[in-house]
């Protein structure tokens, strides 16, 4: 079951998605899905989770992050401070949501979102397991200055840094790193170090071969996966 929502933040308007299994409980565990600074809830990797992750009994969350698709803010003017604030409101959401079981909330997170993901893990106990995928602790320019193709206000840059994400890495336990080792974006050694400074237990699975979106659906599918397997492990589902 797919159903449509719109919440508010302090700074914009959130469109989401609640993907519930069919099934007899009538509470489920579920996993937010935290995208990256360019892409939507309509992301075809993110649908193909929902799918999956719904035919394992698992419910997931996508929604649209301040100045992507459906959901109210200028792009141009995002930063990791709005994504988080955006996150903390979303999952309020999904915890008193009737069809999900609270005790039972994870997040998954690629890119930027992954970065999101963990510092939302980091100050709210109430998130179980984390999987962040192509994960970045720095933000850089490109050459022409902007961040793919877009021209991202300065704000977005000296607020990341005012974030010490290696520092919050070292609250994260439970989770699951995966990432490219040919990721073109994000160098595969940034995930490696946010691995490395996370708590047991963790794992970090390099993908070989694998960009930064996982374009290969052989690598896609390995990526999810795993991913699943994760959640599944620290779920309790009766």
């Amino acid at each position: 079951m797919t159903k449509n929502f719109e919440i508010s933040s302090v700074y914009n308007k959130i469109a989401g998605l609640m993907i519930i299994p069919q099934g007899r409980r009538k509470k489920y565990p579920c996993v937010i899905l935290s995208h990256g600074l360019v892409s939507s809830k309509e992301s075809s990797k993110y649908a193909l989770v929902s799918d999956i992750f719904a035919g394992a009994g698992i419910a997931t969350c996508r929604f649209d992050y301040h100045g992507c698709g459906e959901s109210g803010g200028d792009i141009t003017e995002t930063t990791l401070s709005i994504r988080l604030e955006n996150l903390d409101v979303i999952t309020e959401y999904i915890i008193n949501h009737p069809s999900v079981d609270p005790h039972n909330i994870g997040i998954l997170g690629s890119s930027f979102g992954g970065t999101t993901c963990v510092l939302k893990a980091a100050k709210d106990a109430r998130i179980k397991c984390v999987s962040p995928w192509a994960t970045p602790y720095r933000l850089d320019k490109d050459e022409d200055g902007t961040i793919s193709g877009i021209p991202f206000k300065e704000t977005i840059f000296t607020d990341f840094a005012q974030h010490d994400v290696l520092a919050e890495a070292q609250k994260v336990s439970n989770a699951l790193v995966i990432h490219g080792e040919l990721d073109e974006v994000v160098p595969c050694q940034e995930g490696k170090t946010i691995y490395k400074n996370m708590q047991k237990p963790k794992k970090c699975v390099i993908i070989k071969g694998g960009d930064h979106v996982l374009s290969d659906p052989s690598h896609r599918d390995k990526a999810i996966n795993l991913a699943l397997k994760w959640f599944l492990e620290y779920f309790k589902i009766n």
